[in-house]
Parts: structure tokens; sequence; C-alpha cells
């Protein structure tokens, strides 16, 4: 038996870091005649009020595409609805800018949270990574042991490709289940197309190979 990765949540943001910004009201006239239901929201940032738009596909109620004027995020769920509202807008994105879309750097990033099923008990997953005795540690009199184990590369510094990866026992389950987190970014959008087109496979083989470890 495999890793089963049983639900997955996906927020996945293209925001434009130097370049124009986007007329959310033109996304708006084109979103609402591709069959999405549209509501909006004024945000406080830092820099004063920020309206969002929000649009969500009719057939798929639980995930949504948010636009303002900085660009758009992808809220999906489960991960494999990610690429389709994605295509759908990257579609509204350069049919409102035009021309001036080759000309914005843009910002890619993914946060990402999977529940998998482990065939391997999660203890003895955590075992294989961790010396026990290399990590037996006190505080106020209480034993303190790992509860995660994280992979990275790259610091996640502008304009570096990072990516992190995280898992910890699931808490409703910590016996079978896992959580496994991912973080990405990267300013080029071919690279993070491909990572979320196989983040679900590349989550069980990580997984995989560490069960593997002896």
């Amino acid at each position: 038996m495999s890793f089963i990765v049983e639900r997955s949540h996906v927020i996945f943001k293209h925001l434009i870091h130097v370049g124009p910004e986007v007329d959310v009201e033109a996304v708006a006239d084109i979103a609402t005649r591709r069959d999405y239901t549209k509501t909006t929201r004024t945000i406080n940032t830092p820099r004063g009020p920020l309206k969002e738009y929000l649009f969500r596909p009719k057939t798929n109620p639980q995930s949504l595409i948010v636009f303002s004027r900085k660009g758009f995020v992808i809220d999906a769920q489960p991960a494999d609805n990610v690429l389709a509202l994605f295509r759908d807008a990257y579609d509204f994105y350069e049919k409102v800018l035009g021309d001036q879309a080759l000309t914005a750097t843009v910002v890619m990033e993914l946060n990402s949270k999977f529940e998998v099923f482990s065939p391997t008990p999660v203890k003895e997953l955590f075992t294989k990574l961790y010396s026990e005795q290399a990590f037996k540690f006190s505080w106020s009199g209480k034993e303190l042991r790992p509860s995660g184990f994280t992979l990275a590369a790259g610091t996640g510094k502008f304009p570096e490709e990072s990516v992190q990866f995280t898992i910890q026992p699931f808490p409703k389950d910590p016996e079978r289940r896992l959580i496994a987190v991912v973080m990405y970014r990267s300013t080029e959008l071919d690279d993070a197309l491909k990572f979320i087109e196989t983040i679900d496979a590349d989550i069980i083989k990580i997984l995989s190979k560490i069960s593997k470890v002896k």
C-alpha cells in the first residue's frame, strides 16, 4: 500500500512585483460572462484600502480566483483544480493588460497543505529521520521530541526560486496520517506551472523515499 493524498488546499499567488496595474472592472466584465459568480471586498493594507474581486466557478464553489490591481490569487480545493482556474485567470489577465502583460515582473508564490494517509506508522517515519539519542531535550521537566521535519532549497529571496516541504503528524489521527505543507516561490511562469502540475505525485515520491530509509 502506498501513501494517499486524501485532501488538499492550494493558494497560488500571481502578483505583479513591478509593472502595470490590472483593471479589475474589466476583468469582472469578462469573468461574469464565463460562468463565474462575483463578489467584492475591501481589505486594509499598509498602502491603504485594496479592493478585491472574488470569482467562484459555478461548477466548483469551494474554489475561487481573487483579482486586485496587483494581480490574482487562486484558492483551490483540491489541488488538481489549480491549473484549470489558472488558465482562466491568466486569460482574463492577458486580455485586460494586452501587451503590457509582457512588461510586468511577476512573483509567483504557492502555499499548500495536504492531508496524507501513511501506510507506515507516523512515529516510525520520524524515527527514520531523527536519532532518538541525538534529540532528547527537556523543558521545565517535560521531554521534548521532534514533531515535524522540513526539507528546503533556495533562500526565498527575490528573484531566486525556492521550495520548502514540511511534514508533521495530523492532529486528528497522529498515528496514520500526516500534514504536508509545501511552499514555493518563483519568477518563472513555466517553472511554477510545472511544479504545480506534479505536486501531488512529488509529495508521494518524497514520503515513499523517507519510508525506505533504514
